[in-house]
């Protein structure tokens, strides 16, 4: 049977349109390779060119392809999404009348031209949510018959499809159709998402959201101590300092346990001030009118100017309801399929500049080389040798959480032990951090002391299940909170969950109460799969610990070389690290030799610049990616939400390590770092499914199939009741997991008499 692309791909080509493959079970382009279906990058490009021939022949070719319309400056398409019949009539009677609609799951979508000045934009309806979609050029829409991932079955055309109409053909929207829409909805409570600086400007848009949102946009119009309570330190009031972190994503005081406050709150406190008198002493330093009496009937009157220029002479005509109720299917959890990378990212030649020595010498030193972990040793230890220093193109900090993962034989400590030994040759032990802590406390007094260093830890399966497992306890669980809430302050500032200390009533001086200034803590773990899945939950899929992870899991057991010797750094890649170390470009003004390694001082950070906007849309078009699996599957957030701020980190490291002086991230810095996260989330994916588990009952279920694997698909039933998970089980359920597992054909079945063999059925 042919796909839906097979059947009507090359005609729409012919006909002007782009159409590219969409992936089956999904709305998202894909590519089919491998013998296996993955999201495409890039697909943007198509917009500006049409495909050759040559690509809808290869296109035609795949299973079950989906079609995807990418859109060019031409055509435009309005998705409305609403059940509402008065929003509904409201929508269409400012829409011209158009011959070409398709039907997906609920909802319909119409099909126009327009010019360039129409962009995409979205309109949501408090408590409604998305209603409507204007598509147009850098989007994509799925095309009938493609068949819905929510339905099972096709999307259709309503009256005439694409196929039979070109481009030119397509009604016209008028240039302000995005006017039209928002003035459509504005009696459903639509409120367009102005920019701050266009709310400042407006003369009576002065509500309480609105003055909050102006003070966190111009902090510099008001700064305070906070006057409200005692210095922590015992400071009098003119010689303290602003503790208040005042940003745009809000402010804390950091004397006062995190305590959040809006600029409102703020002004209440310090002020003695109630609300109404707060508001206007901002409204005042902010220089904002307050609202005017007439604003409504203004604002109405707007709205019905806008309404009558957009009365078409023959209105859009409501679709017909389809002739049977559509059904959603049951929701399931679909594969990542991340986009797949074309660059080797664990070849020591694809990294180059100082990492590209060090996992040489890595890899090279080993006694069993494992290319996988030779890269992540040399990216864990650039990570601090350039972090605090040097930021992403977009501000992030350079920490990572880096794990290796591998059998027994895999030579898992070689990177470890060897990372150490560089930095310390190369006089910066300094950059070296506990391989182990008990609680979080130790780890922020780590931090104060040194506010960047890679932490090497050796069997971290074994930690993760202290602080993430199912029996964790509250201290472990606080040291799982503190990982989470470092590598995301890389940018800016931590402070604990330390109380001020008070000796009688008289506040004590405690640098404890003093922020961590953009601390960059990096992991460097190493364990065995079971391990480290054994320490995973579901709720870790979820909450952001694995989506902070790189994984690197190499499949092909490495061969011995003929001598071990302990790792010494050579002299040559010693002087390296140093000369790298010492290039940071100068900025000039502050000490900065001294201020990146302490912690209460705000470093000089050189902010890493694109090499071009080219480099800058493909990162980009990373992060579309990133929300698209999102929005498909919001269950896939806890694993790909970081997938393009990862690959952005490693991107710019792997820039410095190339140029320390004058670093620039350049176009194959971007496909290297997403070549390591891409690799990561498929190892990820398949590591879920091979290893984690729900119960005792299920990892005693798996440690047997992976003993049996590890054996060459059979192994004596005396040998497997000796081994690991499977020792420490009672025979009955030993005996229940072996029966369960002849019952889902995986084995042959076995009684648990002598002289028996357990065989898998696939060998």
């Amino acid at each position: 049977m042919t796909s839906p692309y097979a059947r009507t791909g090359a005609r729409l080509v012919d006909q002007g349109y782009s159409a590219i493959p969409c992936m089956p079970g999904s709305k998202m382009p894909g590519h089919f390779v491998y013998g296996k279906w993955h999201a495409k990058l890039g697909w943007n490009a198509y917009g500006d060119r049409r495909p050759t021939d040559a690509e809808v022949d290869s296109w035609s070719c795949m299973p079950d392809a989906g079609v995807c319309l990418v859109l060019d400056e031409t055509v435009k398409v309005i998705d409305i999404d609403t059940d509402d019949r008065d929003m509904l009539a409201a929508i269409v009677s400012i829409l011209p009348e158009s011959p070409v609609k398709k039907r997906g799951a609920k909802g319909f979508s119409v099909f126009y031209r327009g010019s360039p000045n129409i962009v995409a934009r979205s309109f949501n309806v408090p408590g409604r949510g998305r209603v409507v979609d204007l598509l147009a050029y850098g989007k994509q829409t799925v095309l009938p018959p493609t068949i819905h991932p929510d339905t099972g079955q096709p999307y259709t055309w309503i009256g005439d499809s694409l196929e039979a109409v070109s481009p030119e053909d397509l009604q016209p929207l008028d240039d302000d159709i995005a006017d039209a829409i928002e003035a459509a909805l504005a009696p459903f409570g639509y409120v367009a998402p102005l920019p701050l600086v266009e709310r400042v400007a407006a003369a009576g848009d002065s509500d309480f959201r609105t003055i909050n949102d102006i003070a966190l946009s111009r902090l510099a119009d008001y700064r305070s101590v906070a006057s409200f309570r005692p210095s922590g330190s015992g400071k009098p009031m003119h010689k303290r300092n602003l503790h208040l972190g005042i940003n745009a994503q809000g402010i804390r005081d950091w004397g006062d346990d995190d305590k959040p406050y809006t600029p409102i709150d703020l002004v209440m406190v310090t002020q003695v001030v109630d609300f109404g008198g707060a508001v206007d002493w901002l409204r005042d330093r902010l220089g904002l009118s307050k609202p005017d009496d007439t604003d409504a009937s203004s604002i109405a009157r707007l709205v019905g100017n806008i309404l009558a220029r957009h009365k078409p002479e023959k209105p859009l005509d409501l679709p017909p309801p389809p002739a049977e109720p559509i059904e959603l299917l049951e929701p399931a959890p679909t594969p990542i399929r991340a986009p797949i990378a074309e660059t080797d990212p664990y070849d020591p030649r694809s990294h180059g500049g100082v990492m590209g020595a060090v996992s040489k010498w890595l890899y090279d030193s080993a006694w069993k080389p494992v290319p996988e972990f030779a890269t992540l040793g040399a990216l864990g230890m650039c990570s601090v040798l350039f972090g605090r220093r040097y930021t992403t193109p977009t501000g992030l900090g350079l920490n990572l959480y880096l794990i290796g993962l591998g059998g027994a034989g895999f030579g898992k400590d070689h990177s470890l032990k060897a990372v150490q030994a560089l930095l310390a040759d190369a006089g910066m032990q300094y950059l070296v951090g506990p391989g182990d802590f008990s609680s979080d406390s130790a780890l922020e007094h780590v931090m104060r002391q040194r506010p960047c260093f890679v932490m090497p830890m050796d069997e971290i399966g074994m930690f993760f299940q202290g602080v993430t497992g199912r029996n964790s306890g509250g201290f472990e669980k606080r040291i799982r909170k503190v990982l989470l809430e470092i590598y995301t302050r890389s940018d800016g500032m931590w402070t604990g969950k330390q109380k001020t200390p008070v000796q009688g009533s008289r506040a004590v001086s405690d640098t404890a109460s003093e922020p961590v200034y953009n601390p960059t803590i990096s992991i460097l773990g190493m364990s065995t799969p079971t391990e480290f899945y054994a320490g995973l939950t579901e709720s870790n899929l979820k909450d952001g610990v694995v989506a902070r992870m790189t994984i690197a899991a190499p499949s092909r057991r490495p061969l011995s070389r003929k001598s071990r010797e302990a790792p010494v750094p050579p002299r040559e890649l010693v002087a390296l690290v140093k000369a790298a170390a010492g290039q940071y470009p100068q900025q000039g003004g502050n000490l900065q030799g001294s201020n990146w390694r302490t912690s209460t001082n705000k470093p000089t950070l050189y902010t890493v610049p694109w090499e071009s906007d080219a480099v800058r849309d493909k990162w980009a078009g990373i992060e579309d990616w990133q929300v698209g699996a999102i929005d498909e599957d919001p269950a896939k957030d806890g694993t790909v939400s970081r997938a393009a701020e990862q690959t952005l980190k490693m991107a710019t490291i792997r820039a410095v390590s190339r140029s320390p002086a004058a670093p620039v991230v350049r176009d194959d810095d971007i496909d290297w770092g997403w070549a390591m996260v891409s690799h990561s989330l498929h190892a990820i994916e398949g590591g879920v499914d091979r290893f984690m588990t729900s119960s005792d009952f299920e990892k005693l279920r798996n440690a047997i199939l992976g003993h049996l694997e590890a054996s060459g698909g059979s192994l004596a039933l005396s040998l497997l009741l000796r081994k690991g998970v499977v020792k420490s089980n009672e025979p009955r359920r030993v005996e229940a997991a072996l029966k369960q597992l002849a019952q889902s054909d995986l084995i042959y079945p076995v009684s648990m008499g002598a002289r028996q063999t357990v065989r898998l059925k696939a060998a």
